[in-house]
């Protein structure tokens, strides 16, 4: 593999002699044969200092490459600095596990607008995410991947055409304001409509 190419290289670096530079000195302080590191690599290019560093790094970070065990790992939640609010008969006033069917479709089914998008933009990369964008497409919302937000036709297009159709849509404006606002006039491209089956 690599660290074999890599040791090859090394090994008729430090093999051959050192070839006198253009200037006059005894050659580069690396120590390098660039004809010997060439051949080494089975080309009869010589092989430069700075090849042979980049191939050195190149294999210490295959070397090192990150474990699947180093990634995200996905979590229930767990409050971080749980408090305990107590009635006047010493049972808790609030609840301190999240609801069982929070993972549940059929209660995504009962949020409103602002609920499915406060979890679409703030929930990323989990199963809730998924749900609530579900959720949004069967209310008639699409997802625009260029701007990254939600657009639903306002009215019927004025304007269509086999790449985009053009007329009024609200989109939510979860950047500025957090709400919806009305483009009158905005070419949809079919280009940019995440459309993957849910």
């Amino acid at each position: 593999g690599l660290d074999g190419v890599v040791a090859a290289a090394a090994a008729a670096a430090a093999a051959a002699p050192r070839s006198p530079s253009p200037d006059g000195t005894a050659g580069s302080s690396s120590g390098v044969s660039p004809s010997g590191a060439g051949a080494a690599l089975g080309s009869s290019e010589p092989l430069s200092p700075q090849r042979l560093n980049a191939l050195q790094m190149l294999s210490a970070s295959y070397r090192n490459l990150p474990c699947a065990s180093d990634g995200r790992r996905k979590r229930k939640y767990v409050p971080r600095n749980p408090y305990l609010h107590l009635d006047s008969r010493g049972n808790a006033a609030y609840p301190i596990q999240p609801t069982r069917n929070y993972e549940g479709p059929e209660m995504f089914e009962k949020y409103d607008l602002d609920t499915l998008f406060f979890i679409f933009y703030y929930q990323q990369g989990s199963y809730q995410q998924h749900l609530a964008a579900k959720e949004l497409k069967k209310l008639s919302w699409r997802y625009h991947t260029k701007y990254l937000t939600w657009f639903q036709r306002h009215e019927e297009p004025r304007q269509t055409a086999p790449d985009y159709e053009r007329g009024a849509y609200v989109y939510f404006d979860h950047d500025s304001g957090w709400c919806q606002r009305i483009k009158s006039d905005f070419a949809f491209e079919y280009q940019f409509l995440e459309d993957e089956p849910m």
